[in-house]
């Protein structure tokens, strides 16, 4: 079972879905029922269209762009796990607190990575494409 809050004509309703095992489906809405059942494949829609308007209810918020991230004097760590879709700074340059030094793809968002202290690069232990975890050493500045 499924339970949806969404909003048609500026109006709320509820949106309670429950399989069948043998197909087809009940939904309710506000309490009135109606059974249905799939005529065919679901299809994606266009990548330009708007999300649908249904939202599961119990749905979490989106997460907070993570702060610098810094494990000691100097270095830069992973704040969350991700892949690493560009690299800023290469050893021997200088950076400012709180510069950008490199980003984090993380569940489908792109996170800005900076440097909590400002000094000049010693080492840079990722690459474009890296898979990291929590915690893992990027940036050292020293």
């Amino acid at each position: 079972m499924a339970v949806y809050k969404v909003r048609s004509g500026g109006n709320e309703y509820e949106v309670t879905v429950t399989d069948h095992a043998g197909g087809g489906a009940t939904v309710s809405v506000d309490g009135q029922s109606f059974e249905v059942e799939s005529v065919g494949p679901v299809v994606a829609p266009p990548a330009a269209a708007s999300p649908p308007a249904a939202t599961p209810s119990a749905a979490p918020p989106a997460p907070a762009a993570p702060a610098p991230a810094a494990g000691g004097s100097g270095s830069v760590t992973a704040p969350i796990p991700g892949v690493v879709t560009a690299v800023l700074v290469k050893a021997g340059d200088t950076v400012a607190a709180g510069q950008i030094v490199l980003k984090l793809e993380a569940m489908k968002m792109e996170n800005d990575i900076a440097t909590a202290a400002a000094g000049t690069v010693k080492a840079v232990h990722v690459s474009q494409g890296s898979e990291v975890s929590s915690g893992q050493l990027l940036v050292e500045v020293g």
